[in-house]
């Protein structure tokens, strides 16, 4: 590739893009001001201002962002971009190299995540791929129930495909670190192997021709470390996720392609949908446990903006490509769902705090990256600040007045100037994306993807109003997980779900304490200034209401409606994913562990190499043989049943007691259940069978 001197341009395009965001602050700090001294003065309203100037200057970078990305699209594309750069350049490089392509999973959906895995690696086949990639799933899981069925599904996945012995799978039996140490266990292990790793998560789709583009931007850019692509989300089926889904495929494109063409080559890494090069990343991008104190101790949980970090450290590029297409992701299916989410991210970005003030050498790019996660997170609590002050300036006021319309600009006799503007300038910069977006679609020819015109624009005004009644919502339940993150409160971290959909009591159960807090204050509110109250109302129905929107917004019903590109042009990697058979066959009647027990052709065990056991072992394991035996599954915690099926002769001692147990012990029960499943008959034939028959499925890695 030509050398790319990327650096100059953007330290101009940061520069204006400072500008133009310190500008529009600064206006809206002196139009807040102006108006706030026609009825306060003190340090309340200093307070107030500075609070103002902060968030003002946080949604004004997203502004601007969409901007540059406006002006990039119409542009064509980025000059500058690693996906510009290799489409003017001829040749087509092949890729000698071997490639990993990861999935790491912890109690994730079985059926739903491998089934994403298998289309994506169905697609590098029908390539011609599969002797250049290996399949690795890497998983968390601690529930055996969960664990088993991902062994199970994993070996019917090797029987399918063509190079059956490329798909590796790999529990961990300790879980340290989380995600990045499930990636560091693997890297340590089998890293050396590879030239390049793809990342996904448990909901993530990639084509086939995105990742050959992957490959071929790292080939011909020996310095880029990692090169992220812009995910879009897909396989909507509320309509809570679908509202997501419109507006990631409608806004996304342009705030996706400031983005990029702000940060260049000190972009960020997400943590999937990339590839990575493996030498220096494992070189330079291992995370040590923060030594601090609460929040700020133990393992890092958001470790992907930490990556990018130390890769950019290392001298490396991290780019962001959004023109390459076909790279997918799935959204939470309700608002519930979104929340839990957000408490483990708002967790991890508070926590970048530590590296932010401590580490050395970052590029400033970086820095400001890791601060923009944490101010995303923060913003909630300081726009519920402002709010509390407002009122707080609004209640000191004199009675006769109207201390709160006047300040944003209602006076007795209309409207005053200044208040008028900073209206004006404040909707103009949250809607202004919006706005853009759509000229965007439209000056590309696009809307068709979207329904026509007039239904984009009609679905835009109608997203819109949803983001405004969920943003009181998203603020108080994001000011509480700040709270609990600060006050180091535990945490589970766990898969997400991606399909479920919960009923009005779990509703009542996630959002019932913010509703009466909310309900209180609105009734203190009435109580001491009433004519403050309508201008409460915006804020605190919605949080009243929560539960019930929180039902509407999970069913599937109008949210279909919203017409979106992979409706009007099927995607193949997405209808694969969709049609994708039940893998890994589990009896109906039986738990994964009792057809791990009872079946004499359970390989999942049977060729697992076993953990050094001393006497002391054998005897724990023997006891818990045992006590399975005589008292079934339910007399063992999920611990002790992972640790007999991670000892084939435990596992197969267990076999045998199983099948000679008395007809109404709980074996004996989980024998009659199998026999409704497999007939007499074969029933029989497994009786007297008491050597299992060896036949390596997969390269399961101990």
């Amino acid at each position: 590739m030509t050398e790319l001197r990327w650096q100059p341009v953007a330290y101009r395009r940061r520069g204006l893009l400072a500008l133009l965001v310190l500008g529009q602050t600064s206006l809206g700090v002196w139009l807040l001001s102006y108006s706030l001294s026609l009825a306060h003065e003190g340090w309340p309203a200093i307070l107030l201002v500075s609070l103002f100037a902060i968030l003002f200057t946080w949604i004004g970078l997203g502004f601007w962002t969409a901007v540059f990305g406006f002006v990039m699209l119409r542009r064509g594309g980025d000059p500058f971009s690693l996906s510009r750069q290799l489409s003017e350049e001829p040749g087509n490089q092949s890729f000698e190299g071997r490639l990993a392509l990861v999935m790491p999973v912890c109690h994730e959906p079985v059926q739903r995540s491998l089934g994403n895995f298998q289309a994506v690696y169905k697609e590098l086949e029908d390539k011609g791929w599969r002797n250049k990639v290996d399949v690795f799933v890497l998983s968390d899981s601690q529930d055996p129930e969960v664990w088993l069925e991902e062994q199970a599904t994993c070996a019917e996945l090797s029987a399918g495909m063509a190079a059956g012995n490329r798909l590796f799978y790999r529990r961990r039996r300790v879980n340290l670190n989380f995600k990045s140490g499930n990636i560091a266990d693997f890297l340590r292990r089998w890293g050396a192997r590879y030239r390049y790793m793809v990342v996904l998560d448990a909901d993530s789709l990639l084509t086939a021709p995105a990742i050959e583009k992957l490959v071929q931007l790292m080939e011909r850019r020996p310095q880029a470390g990692i090169i992220q692509t812009a995910p879009r989300l897909a396989r909507a089926g509320t309509r809570f996720a679908r509202l997501q889904q419109f507006a990631n495929r409608c806004y996304g494109r342009i705030h996706s392609a400031g983005l990029a063409a702000i940060q260049l080559g000190d972009a960020n890494y997400w943590g999937h949908n990339a590839i990575i090069r493996v030498a220096p990343f494992m070189a330079h991008c291992g995370l040590r446990k923060l030594r601090g104190w609460g929040l700020f101790r133990g393992p890092v949980l958001s470790h992907d903006y930490l990556e990018s970090a130390l890769m950019g450290r290392a001298g490396f590029e991290v780019w962001l490509e959004p023109a390459i297409a076909g790279s997918y992701e799935e959204s939470p299916p309700t608002l519930e769902d979104d929340l839990i989410r957000d408490r483990r991210w708002c967790r991890g970005n508070l926590q970048h705090l530590v590296p932010l003030l401590t580490m050395t050498k970052l590029r400033f790019a970086h820095r400001l990256a890791l601060l923009t996660g944490i101010l995303s997170y923060l913003a909630s609590p300081l726009w519920l600040a402002f709010l509390a002050l407002s009122g707080y300036l609004a209640m000191a006021g004199t009675p006769v007045s109207q201390p709160l319309p006047r300040l944003i600009g209602v006076s007795s006799t209309g409207w005053n100037l200044a208040g008028a503007c900073l209206i004006g300038l404040t909707v103009t910069t949250l809607l202004g994306p919006r706005i853009l977006a759509l000229v965007d679609q439209g000056l590309a020819g696009r809307e068709t993807l979207f329904g026509g015109g007039w239904r984009m624009a009609a679905n835009t005004v109608g997203e819109t109003l949803v983001s405004l009644i969920l943003a009181p919502i998203r603020m108080i339940a994001h000011s509480g997980h700040v709270a609990g993150a600060l006050l180091n409160r535990s945490l589970r971290w766990q898969g997400q779900n991606r399909t479920g959909v919960g009923g009005l009591a779990q509703a009542l159960q996630h959002f019932a304490w913010p509703a009466l807090v909310c309900a209180g204050v609105l009734a203190m509110i009435q109580w001491y200034s009433p004519n403050l109250t309508p201008w409460a109302l915006p804020v605190t129905i919605p949080v009243l209401i929560a539960p019930l929107l929180t039902v509407w917004l999970a069913g599937a019903g109008t949210g279909q409606r919203m017409i979106v590109p992979e409706q009007v042009s099927a995607v193949p990697v997405i209808t694969r994913a969709s049609v994708a058979h039940r893998l890994g066959k589990r009896l109906p009647s039986l738990s994964w562990f009792e057809q791990a027990v009872l079946s004499p052709h359970y390989s999942c065990w049977r060729h697992r190499q076993p953990g050094p056991s001393h006497g002391c072992k054998q005897r724990a394991l023997k006891a818990l043989v045992d006590r399975c035996a005589a008292q079934g599954p339910g007399a063992l915690t999920g611990s002790q049943i992972s640790l007999l099926c991670d000892h084939p002769e435990a596992m197969q001692s267990l076999h045998l007691k199983a099948w000679q147990a008395e007809p109404d012990s709980p074996w004996g029960a989980a024998l009659a259940r199998l026999s409704l499943n497999l007939g007499p008959i074969q029933t029989a034939t497994h009786t007297h069978r008491t050597q299992p028959e060896h036949s390596p499925w997969i390269g399961v890695a101990s």
